[in-house]
């Protein structure tokens, strides 16, 4: 039991970030993607999938809003988690090849698994830049804090998108978290997210 409620904390703080890395140059976008998830805890381990669907777009030359709906299914702990988040991003500078911005979110998160229910709200910070290679491919890196119920700690984000069109693109990020539960008890999060970008 005490696994269980150890791993729903974990799930619940797997929070994938909405980015502006590949949209600050357009007045916003729509990514579909494809996650895989994996969680280590002490005593065991969890593999999972799922999808999302994730945009942003400008409200001002430096302000923009992003939101995001996540579902994921775990294998071994049966656990279906479902995440909404929704925030403000500021970018502090932008030029055509660098962008310097920070971000801050709500999260609210959904999970089941074996008949026990949570659902819980928090927050999150995130810094990051995002660096343009060539026109069509731009990588990003963020570094930030995530606090969801009794699950908090850093976590670093990184990836990139490759533009197939002005109006379509993949994109592909990589997420780490380093977090702690209240209590006790260390955790370490990865999550991949593989998509489809829509720009407008």
């Amino acid at each position: 039991m005490q696994m269980k409620k150890t791993l729903i904390a974990a799930m619940l703080s797997a929070a994938p970030f909405a980015t502006m890395a590949a949209t600050a140059k357009s007045v916003g976008n729509l990514d579909i993607y494809y996650t895989d998830a994996e969680v280590e805890v002490t005593g065991g381990d969890d593999d999972g999938d799922g999808f999302g669907v994730r945009g942003a777009g400008k409200i001002s030359d430096q302000a923009f809003v992003f939101g995001e709906y996540q579902k994921s299914e775990y294998d071994d702990s049966n656990l279906e988690l479902q995440q909404i988040r929704a925030g403000l991003g500021f970018l502090f500078s932008s030029s055509d090849t660098l962008d310097l911005y920070g971000k801050a979110s709500f999260l609210n998160f959904d999970a089941e698994a074996g008949g026990t229910s949570e659902d819980d709200n928090g927050w999150g910070v995130h810094g990051g830049a995002s660096f343009a290679v060539t026109p069509s491919i731009r990588l990003f890196a963020e570094i930030g804090y995530i606090d969801v119920g009794d699950t908090d700690g850093p976590e670093y984000n990184f990836g990139g998108s490759f533009l197939i069109t002005d109006q379509v693109g993949l994109t592909a990020n990589y997420r780490v978290s380093d977090l702690e539960v209240d209590g006790g008890g260390d955790l370490k999060l990865s999550d991949l997210q593989l998509g489809l970008r829509f720009n407008f």
